[in-house]
């Protein structure tokens, strides 16, 4: 069961008129938390403030959510932080002109236990049919504005998948329906480039910088699947699950590589994981 706090104070209820409610106008950021410290929780705060900054929202205060974010992750222990900032309450309208009060809600929740499993024996996920659209103006941002990933998700329980590759509307591979996407062919390693279309992960860009730090080239471009199926290994990253290889897309098998399995050691033992 969850606990959920709106503006410091305990509960689960926020106003119909509130802009994160009417318009999906706001943004939120999912924190693992490991025996009572949120991890990579500075990257977290700077996705947040970037966020605010992208869509003009009033600025909030940063140290106070800090503090709170680190007492709640020491009485929690082991979980999931959640944090949701919206515009706040609005008149009826797309007008954002009066609104300088944001809605800030956190919540907690346990780590799915499945998540261990797949970082150790892969997981297979199938191929989206639903296309993302394209907007340099909010592609990176983690908004609130949802409903692409609701489609893919229901695409995903019917088909009893795990996750799924998603592709934008010009075919280009994007993500998963929950992370960034990374393959191996040879010595190389690419990833989508997110100029267009989706999430900028946290825990994509601490591969990348682990990656180009020694020495390994990291290509991110505007690829076709055809990239991906053509790989050695493939895996898949967020905050929550770390590093999860991908054993098979469709009826295609990938082995466990040595990238992903170095990558889950060492960003464990960085504290990232």
């Amino acid at each position: 069961m969850s606990d959920v706090w709106v503006n410091g104070h305990k509960t689960d209820t926020v106003s119909v008129l509130d802009r994160g409610f009417s318009y999906g106008d706001g943004i939120f950021t999912t924190i693992k938390v490991k025996r009572g410290q949120c991890l990579l929780l500075t990257q977290h705060l700077v996705r947040l403030q970037h966020g605010i900054t992208t869509l003009a929202i009033t600025q909030i205060d940063f140290k106070l959510l800090l503090d709170d974010l680190t007492n709640k992750a020491r009485q929690l222990d082991d979980g999931v932080l959640k944090v949701i900032i919206t515009r706040g309450i609005g008149q009826r309208g797309y007008s954002s002109v009066g609104c300088e009060s944001p809605t800030i809600v956190i919540s907690t929740g346990s780590l799915p236990a499945i998540y261990q499993e797949w970082q150790q024996q892969g997981i297979a996920v199938g191929i989206s049919t639903i296309a993302l659209g394209i907007n340099p103006l909010t592609a990176g941002i983690k908004h609130l504005n949802r409903l692409e990933q609701v489609l893919v998700k229901q695409q995903i329980d019917q088909n009893q998948w795990l996750d799924a590759i998603v592709l934008d509307c010009q075919a280009c591979v994007i993500e998963t329906s929950m992370a960034n996407l990374f393959w191996r062919t040879g010595d190389k390693v690419f990833t989508p480039s997110l100029d267009f279309s989706g999430v900028n992960g946290l825990m994509r860009q601490q591969v990348i910088d682990h990656l180009t730090a020694k020495g390994v080239s990291v290509s991110q471009d505007r690829f076709k699947l055809s990239s991906v199926m053509d790989a050695d290994e493939v895996f898949m990253t967020n905050c929550l699950m770390g590093i999860t290889p991908i054993n098979m897309i469709e009826s295609k098998a990938f082995t466990l590589g040595e990238t992903a399995k170095d990558l889950i050691k060492v960003l464990t033992d960085k504290g990232c994981i």
